[in-house]
């Protein structure tokens, strides 16, 4: 994943101010790009949220109605299982989507040019095919998890793995009646872990911790729109983790404390009273007072994460993507500050490129 920084500037600089903007698909290496192909509409969607990331587009006019047939051998070319790449951009363009085709409809209708439509989704759809059960014996959970992600690596439907520090947590994994993706999430769940994947690399890591900014958008130089929510729904003053250590005594953690920077005030620290509530849960997988605390700092702080949450409009941008921060400028002290992009959705249409985006924050 990208872990850079880029100014507003340097990008315009790059795209030209983001002029005619282009992608370009390729379907098993075949391209198909917007100068020469009609397609109607194309939209990429990334998450972190431990949903699979997706692609949809659309194409008219490329119908032969005397041969009965699609132009080029459209139709021949766009094959479910097909490898999926999609770049976007202007001048230059960047990739923002890389998986295989799950689905292709052909829609013929009265009055209307026939249409195909195509439905892409990253390696992790490759992963809920996967069910055969997992017993871990003496291979770690961070060993577990790469043995996973390496399948669609392997199968060509990703082009790459990052798994996150796991380290202390070496309880034996086992899995039955789950497929492959869903166990992931439920690891991710476990181990506080952020699922997902950007551009071919499939990511099982803690990204909120690194708060340093993608980019930094202002009214009147990319952004577009933003509205900003506060919620105390879910929020916790305390997170208490229980277990049992490895001679089955009882361990605990907790945490009192939101570990993220940022400027504003947390939930707890606005709502005094809610600073006296608290989750405690009993995990069977920690062995150690260390694990129970770290565990419990992970789940507080992706509990805050929760109390800000908002939605945003910018330019095309390919470089944005979900688990990285941006920050929002030229609007009033309140809303203004950094925020964690939680979703990213590219979409280009007869008005031009835009990308709508979803955030969520800590403080406020």
């Amino acid at each position: 994943m990208d872990k850079g920084s880029y100014t507003f500037q340097a990008l315009s600089t790059k795209y030209e101010d983001f002029r005619g903007p282009a992608f370009t698909i390729k379907v098993d290496g075949t391209q198909l790009n917007s100068a020469e192909i009609p397609i109607a509409t194309l939209e990429v969607e990334q998450c972190s949220d431990g949903s699979a990331s997706g692609c949809h587009f659309s194409v008219e006019s490329l119908y032969d109605f005397a041969q009965s047939k699609w132009i080029n051998n459209l139709a021949k070319t766009v094959q479910v299982g097909a490898k999926l790449e999609i770049l976007a951009g202007y001048v230059k363009q960047e990739l923002i989507f890389y998986g295989y085709v799950d689905e292709v409809s052909m829609e013929y209708q009265r009055g209307a040019p026939p249409r195909l439509t195509v439905t892409g989704i990253d390696g992790f759809g490759y992963l809920m095919s996967c069910q055969e059960p997992i017993y871990g014996g003496k291979k770690k959970p961070q060993q577990v998890v790469g043995d996973i992600l390496t399948k669609a690596v392997s199968a060509g439907y990703a082009k790459s793995k990052t798994v996150g520090s796991l380290s202390g947590f070496e309880v034996p994994v086992v899995k039955e009646k789950l497929d492959d993706f869903k166990y992931l999430r439920l690891l991710s769940q476990r181990y506080c872990m952020s699922l997902f994947s950007v551009a071919g690399e499939l990511i099982f890591d803690n990204v909120i911790a690194n708060t340093s900014p993608l980019i930094t958008l202002t009214v009147g130089m990319g952004l577009l729109g933003f509205e900003k929510r506060l919620s105390l729904r879910g929020q916790v003053g305390e997170v208490e983790i229980w277990g049992r250590d490895v001679n089955q005594k009882f361990i605990k953690g907790a945490a009192k404390s939101v570990s993220l920077g940022g400027s504003g005030k947390t939930a707890v620290e606005i709502a005094s009273k809610f600073k006296q509530t608290a989750l405690r849960e009993y995990n069977e997988y920690v062995r150690t007072e260390k694990e129970c605390v770290e565990l419990a700092q992970a789940r507080l702080d992706s509990l805050a994460l929760n109390f800000v949450s908002g939605r945003g409009t910018c330019v095309g941008i390919p470089e944005l993507i979900p688990g990285r921060y941006i920050t929002v400028k030229g609007l009033d002290d309140d809303t203004e500050g950094t925020y964690f992009v939680s979703k990213v959705h590219h979409r280009f249409s007869k008005s031009g490129y835009y990308c709508g985006f979803e955030v969520k924050g800590a403080k406020a």
